[in-house]
C-alpha cells in the first residue's frame, strides 16, 4: 500500500512541475524554419506576441492588401549618404470605393488600448519585445530586409507607415551585398489575435539597392 501511495505522490509531483511550468511565453514554430525574432524592433505598441501568432500562419495574397512605397523611389538607387525613410501606404488608399474596407477598422473600444500601447512604446527601450504586456490592437506591418544572399539584415514590426533605420542598421544595409529586398506581411489584431478576415497578408516584395 505504501508502494502505491509513494508513485501517486510522484505522479502528483511531476504533473505539479509540468504545471507550474510559464506556458504563457509566446513560442514560434519549431524547427529549421523556425523564426529568429530576437532582433525585432517594435514600433507603435505592437508585441511580439501579435508578431508569433502572424508568423505562425502562411500569408494570403489578397490585391486589396499590397501596399506601396511613396519613398524613397525604389526604382533608382537609393543615396547612401543618410537613412533613407521607408514610407509606404496600403494600395487600396489610392483608389478606395465608396463601401470598401480593405482592412478591418480599430473598433472604438479598441482605441484607447493603442494610444496606451504608444505610451508604453514611448517609455520603453526601442528595440524591447512587449511580451504579455498590453494586447495589440488594429493593423501592424512586419518588415523584412534582406541583402542579395538572403541574409536577414533588419526585421521591424511596426503600426506606422513610414520608418526611419538607425545610423548603425542603415550602415549594416550600406554594406551589404547589394541588391536589397523588403518583403511586407500585413495582419489585423484583436488583442494579439487575429481574426478570420484578418490576415496575415501579404503586402508586397520590394527590390531596391543602395549606393
Amino acid at each position: 500500500m505504501n508502494a502505491h501511495r509513494r508513485h501517486a505522490a510522484c505522479l502528483l509531483l511531476l504533473l505539479l512541475s509540468g504545471c507550474s511550468s510559464d506556458t504563457r511565453a509566446p513560442t514560434a514554430k519549431n524547427g529549421p524554419e523556425a523564426p529568429d525574432i530576437r532582433n525585432v524592433i517594435y514600433v507603435g505598441g505592437t508585441t511580439d506576441d501579435a508578431l508569433l501568432r502572424l508568423l505562425d500562419v502562411t500569408p494570403k495574397n489578397d490585391p486589396r492588401q499590397t501596399v506601396t512605397f511613396d519613398s524613397p523611389d525604389l526604382s533608382a538607387p537609393v543615396p547612401k549618404g543618410s537613412p533613407a525613410t521607408l514610407q509606404f501606404r496600403p494600395a487600396s488608399q489610392a483608389a478606395r470605393t465608396p463601401g470598401a474596407s480593405p482592412m478591418p477598422t480599430n473598433n472604438p473600444s479598441s482605441k484607447w488600448r493603442r494610444g496606451f500601447n504608444e505610451v508604453l512604446e514611448f517609455l520603453a527601450p526601442e528595440r524591447l519585445a512587449h511580451a504579455h504586456g498590453v494586447p495589440y490592437n488594429g493593423t501592424a506591418y512586419y518588415l523584412v530586409i534582406t541583402d542579395k544572399d538572403s541574409n536577414q539584415l533588419l526585421q521591424l514590426f511596426t503600426a506606422e507607415a513610414s520608418f526611419t533605420p538607425e545610423a548603425v542598421d542603415w550602415q549594416h544595409m550600406v554594406d551589404a551585398p547589394q541588391p536589397l529586398t523588403i518583403r511586407i506581411t500585413s495582419a489585423f489584431f484583436e488583442d494579439n489575435s487575429i481574426p478570420v478576415d484578418g490576415g496575415p497578408f501579404v503586402a508586397g516584395v520590394f527590390p531596391f539597392r543602395i549606393e
